[in-house]
């Protein structure tokens, strides 16, 4: 079904439907956008058709309660309703042919699965894609793009005429506004944090690159009219600005994963505890911490990444992520929060990310190694529950 005075091409179809996904898909619903979601399995699908097709979204970051008392209370609120975002379809994540007995084309994606789930919602779509689509990458961590390439698009330089009817315009984002969704309440995100996201066009491996789809135009326009801080900018910025955030993502979330902390845990002591957190050693510990590993990785990024060498320097490094874990001390990293919820992390594409761009180039990680095995066990701990 297509809404009255809309166009198939002018749908954007959302993949991942957590806090973020429902988010993004609500605002741009609200901007005039027909939208459909692609969840894990029609059973959802129905699920979401019963519930009116509608996404609830909670405000939270216009209250002055911490985001914390939402898990307590589950979402329930007196003093502040939803708004609503309606009129929105759902349907599996699937390219199988539809009623028709065609594949649906998709013209408009955005994905926003956990990345270590990227792989596989790509694949459950990648027929419904051509090269009159555009995939916007919205996922913590750096890699999914490389993945993507490697498994569905290899060696395009030695298959571009193979290729250049299939490879999809890809935009990179980055989020930085703060959402959640509580137990029990599917289709619900709450917004806790009104920050920003960037957005820029990933330069294709084709050459020469084509030039830009209708549908990546239209969708740089309908992200840049988000009212969620959104810019639009360049690979180049982009690419930056994502390498200070993954350096920010692999001091603070492994941390505070297996701490139970919350991520000013790095840079200030707990309220009303200086003396004891200077009797046990705590200042030195966390400085000694936060500054081997911002010496890691820059040591990393000068040899993968020497042409930025004069603006990923320690101190810019230490410097960005002391302000993340100043800016957002009272919040719980997502890293946490899967640890907590017996959930698979995206260590994989963060502190792993880093591992193995410091064996590609010969850079000894060993703070990051640490940090990625521990939080490894952390994750396989879950299975041996029936051991305690």
């Amino acid at each position: 079904m297509v809404l009255e005075g809309t166009s198939a091409a002018s749908r954007i179809h959302v993949l991942g439907a957590g806090a973020v996904g429902l988010l993004f898909a609500a605002h741009l619903r609200q901007s005039g956008h027909p939208i459909t979601l692609l969840l894990r399995s029609q059973a959802s699908a129905d699920r979401f058709a019963r519930s009116g097709g509608r996404i609830s979204v909670f405000n939270n970051w216009a209250r002055t309660q911490p985001s914390r008392k939402l898990l307590q209370t589950n979402g329930s609120s007196n003093d502040m309703a939803p708004w609503l975002a309606e009129d929105i379809q759902a349907r599996a994540a699937t390219s199988l042919p539809g009623d028709s007995g065609q594949i649906p084309h998709i013209d408009k994606l955005i994905i926003t699965t956990k990345a270590q789930d990227t792989l596989q919602a790509y694949w459950s779509v990648r027929a419904s894609l051509n090269s009159k689509s555009t995939v916007v990458l919205l996922q913590n961590g750096m890699g999914s793009y490389e993945a993507i390439q490697r498994e569905f698009y290899p060696s395009p330089q030695q298959h571009q005429q193979e290729l250049i009817s299939e490879i999809p315009t890809f935009i990179i984002g980055t989020n930085a506004n703060g959402c959640l969704r509580v137990p029990d309440d599917e289709f619900t995100t709450h917004h806790t944090a009104k920050v920003s996201c960037q957005f820029a066009v990933r330069p294709s491996l084709l050459n020469p690159p084509p030039p830009l789809p209708p549908s990546a135009l239209e969708m740089l326009k309908a992200l840049s009219s988000l009212p969620l801080g959104a810019t639009l900018t360049n690979w180049s910025d982009l690419h930056l600005l994502l390498l200070l955030k993954l350096a920010a993502n692999a001091v603070i979330c492994p941390v505070t994963a297996l701490t139970g902390c919350r991520n000013g845990y790095i840079v200030t002591p707990p309220p009303n505890d200086t003396q004891q957190c200077a009797d046990v050693g705590y200042y030195d510990s966390m400085r000694s911490y936060l500054s081997s590993a911002c010496v890691e990785i820059a040591a990393v990024y000068a040899r993968a990444h020497p042409h930025l060498h004069s603006e990923l320097t320690v101190q810019a490094i230490e410097e960005y992520v002391s302000h993340i874990a100043y800016s957002s001390a009272r919040n719980r990293s997502s890293m946490l929060q899967d640890v907590a919820s017996g959930r698979q992390t995206e260590v994989e594409w963060i502190n792993g990310y880093l591992v193995r761009l410091g064996q590609q180039h010969g850079v000894p990680t060993p703070v990051n190694t640490l940090l990625y095995t521990l939080i490894k066990l952390k994750e396989a701990a879950r299975y041996h529950a029936s051991y305690e």
